[in-house]
């Protein structure tokens, strides 16, 4: 899958569009809103496939390295189990046991991903809004990268959604929310049980899920 900036490169292309301005008309957000996905390298899924709809573009234009890769997929290797919000403190005391028992739906994506969050706060708004479901893939804590957003699952604090900002002095994890009205969690690697990497973010009402 494309990262956030080539994202917005081929979108404008595709659009026929010539500056940030117009595409964030396009988009209706505020242009500093489309440079701040720049810099963080992260796009609200739900405007662009919006507008995609709208003009008639198809997505994996916009969002595979390869496009016509897609279809050569097994699409087998693409079942992702769906944690909603419901289910978290299930996931939290027996993850086994809610994978076993969660509905699963594929995704035809080129990235693997293996279990999809539902989100219930609204820290990470307006990046993330509630009831979204991140597409996630269990990572090792060091391959956390700076400014990405992850799911975390903390010991005590349960099924987390934050951005990762730095390690401090003092070696502690520091995360941050995109919502101001959210307070900064710093934590100890002892108390992160599995940390996710999120690879795409998708609506619930968005009808490009395959039942499985």
């Amino acid at each position: 899958m494309l990262d956030a900036n080539d994202v917005i490169r081929r979108l404008k292309v595709l659009l026929g569009l010539k500056t940030d301005l117009e595409l964030a008309n396009l988009l209706e957000i505020k242009p500093n809103t489309l440079s701040s996905w720049k810099i963080r390298e992260t796009v609200r899924y739900d405007r662009i496939i919006e507008v995609c709809k709208k003009n008639k573009i198809d997505l994996n234009e916009v969002f595979l390295i390869h496009p016509n890769s897609v279809y050569s997929i097994n699409l087998d290797e693409r079942i992702v189990k769906m944690i909603s919000v419901d289910h978290h403190i299930e996931y939290f005391i027996n993850p086994e046991r809610c994978l076993a028992s969660t509905p699963s739906y594929v995704f035809p994506t080129e990235e693997e991903v293996d279990i999809a969050f539902q989100v219930g706060v609204e820290n990470m708004f307006p990046t993330i809004k509630v009831s979204s479901y991140l597409l996630s893939k269990k990572i090792a804590l060091s391959e956390m990268k700076p400014w990405n957003i992850y799911v975390l699952i903390v010991e005590n604090k349960g099924v987390l959604c934050y951005r990762f900002k730095r390690v401090t002095d003092t070696k502690a994890l520091l995360f941050i929310a995109d919502n101001a009205a959210f307070e900064s969690l710093l934590l100890q690697e002892e108390e992160i049980r599995e940390v996710f990497c999120v690879r795409g973010i998708f609506l619930p009402h968005v009808k490009n899920l395959v039942d499985f």
